[in-house]
């Protein structure tokens, strides 16, 4: 499963050449939970990352509850039949594995009355508490019950679910996609206000109106989200019509946006390596544009095609290109804070880190969404880096000319932790072994290939005893 096995790099190779972007982790574990609202209609998604560990366990679950399906991997595609659900209590062992497991609590309520779900599992970066999604529910008259480690959500049998106004403390992208699959089925208008603003909130929010055309969706986007649902009983009716026709059912066809975070990475690839030119496919620029903003603002050049389908990022170190600083170094910005959509993304704050570890100058980066997030920097240290870390901030001085990153044997601790340890080995000098690949499993398709092909000598190997120190 990963764990014992390792990413060895040799560092000092300056990428360059194009590489395609995977589709949507966070955004197909959205979708896939969705795909529960759909009783009659085949569904396909195309752009898949289906080799990704956290997509797989997301299948499974599905499949636990009923849910049939036909992936192929090569083609990133992926059919669904959701007309027949056999539970509505998803098999622990996959919950556990997987934060984004709980989305399914939003969809088996409005669909089936009910859900049955274990709290979930994940990265180990904060609490992450499901209350948010469990208020949510309980404003449109869900009844929450817990048992052991366990939850029990109910909709009311003679009225059913209806649609409230929901205030959310935080604009949390998790509660916010589980009360708008919720409201698809209640009766009337829900309103989330301080909604999550994310890009797969919006994706979400354009997948359910396809399953389910009598659902309105306004304000995608914003800080306010209207759910108008068709009411449970009005759903009962298209579903048993949906069912005796299934000859005649609909095909609802879905492609999955691009996945900004691998976007950012190999951004942030090209830049510590000090690229010529390293071109991202598929991308979707206004997603990327905060985080280019920034690389830009540390002396790299970031050019969109002319159709806007691509990206290509250039730092050459060694004709100090992108107008760096001395040398032709990437200059470090004074400050980066992680903030909700539109701000800048907290799983790109860990490569921020390797990259400011690697640049002239000093930082600050503060983490203001994740209260244990700092784990790559301990880690970068021992790399070289010089880092203090106070809370939630960290403290950074750039080598810059006094030197550079050095290889080390170091572990991933999480998902985002691992890759930023991955993309400063790429700029170290010697071996580095990042230890546990289950961790970047979760979130990044084939990564070590598409990293050997834009040039880096890097492997993944078996850990034994002399590496595993």
């Amino acid at each position: 499963d990963g764990r014992d096995e390792g990413m060895l790099i040799r560092g000092g190779n300056q990428l360059g050449g194009e590489v395609a972007v995977s589709g949507s982790k966070n955004a197909v574990l959205a979708l896939l939970a969705a795909s529960l609202l759909s009783s009659g209609a085949s569904l396909r998604l195309s752009n898949v990352p289906l080799q990704l560990t956290d997509v797989r366990n997301m299948v499974s679950l599905l499949a636990s509850l009923g849910v049939a399906h036909r992936a192929d991997p090569e083609a990133g595609t992926l059919d669904l039949d959701c007309s027949r659900l056999t539970s509505v209590t998803p098999q622990p062992r996959y919950v556990r594995a997987l934060r984004a497991s709980f989305l399914v609590t939003g969809p088996l309520l409005a669909r089936a009355g009910e859900a049955c779900v274990a709290l979930p599992g994940g990265c180990k970066i904060g609490t992450r508490p499901v209350d948010l999604h469990l208020k949510g529910l309980a404003a449109l008259g869900a009844d929450i019950a817990f048992s052991g480690e366990s939850v029990h959500v109910t909709a009311p049998k003679d009225k059913g679910l209806r649609g409230a106004e929901v205030c959310l403390d935080y604009p949390s992208v998790g509660a916010t996609e589980t009360i708008m699959m919720a409201a698809c089925f209640a009766e009337g208008e829900t309103v989330i206000a301080n909604a999550a603003r994310e890009p797969e909130v919006e994706e979400l929010g354009k997948f359910i109106t396809k399953l389910n055309p009598g659902v309105a969706i306004r304000g995608l986007g914003t800080s306010r989200v209207v759910i108008r649902g068709i009411g449970a009983s009005d759903m009962r009716q298209a579903s048993s019509s949906s069912s005796s026709s299934s000859s005649s059912s609909s095909s609802v066809a879905h492609h999955v946006i691009p996945d900004r975070i691998e976007a950012g990475t190999f951004l942030a690839c090209g830049a510590i390596t000090g690229s010529e030119g390293l071109t991202l496919s598929g991308v979707h620029y206004p997603h990327v544009a905060g985080i280019a903003e920034v690389l830009e603002e540390m002396g790299a050049q970031v050019r969109l095609s002319d159709d806007g389908g691509s990206l290509t990022i250039s730092a050459d170190r060694r004709h100090g290109g992108g107008g760096s600083g001395r040398g032709g170094l990437l200059r470090a910005v004074p400050l980066i804070e992680t903030s909700p959509y539109p701000g800048f993304p907290t799983d790109m704050q860990p490569l921020m880190c390797s990259l400011l570890s690697a640049s002239s100058g000093a930082a600050v980066v503060r983490e203001t969404v994740f209260e244990n997030r700092m784990s790559a920097c301990v880690e970068l240290v021992k790399m070289g880096a010089a880092i203090d870390i106070r809370g939630q901030s960290a403290f950074i001085r750039g080598c810059g000319l006094e030197g550079t990153l050095r290889g080390a044997s170091v572990s991933a601790s999480d998902l985002r932790a691992g890759v930023a340890l991955v993309v400063a080995g790429l700029a170290a000098k010697g071996e580095t072994v990042v230890r546990d690949m289950s961790h970047i499993d979760r979130g990044y398709v084939n990564l070590e290939s598409k990293l050997k092909h834009l040039g880096a000598d890097i492997e993944r190997i078996s850990l034994d005893n002399s590496r595993n120190e």
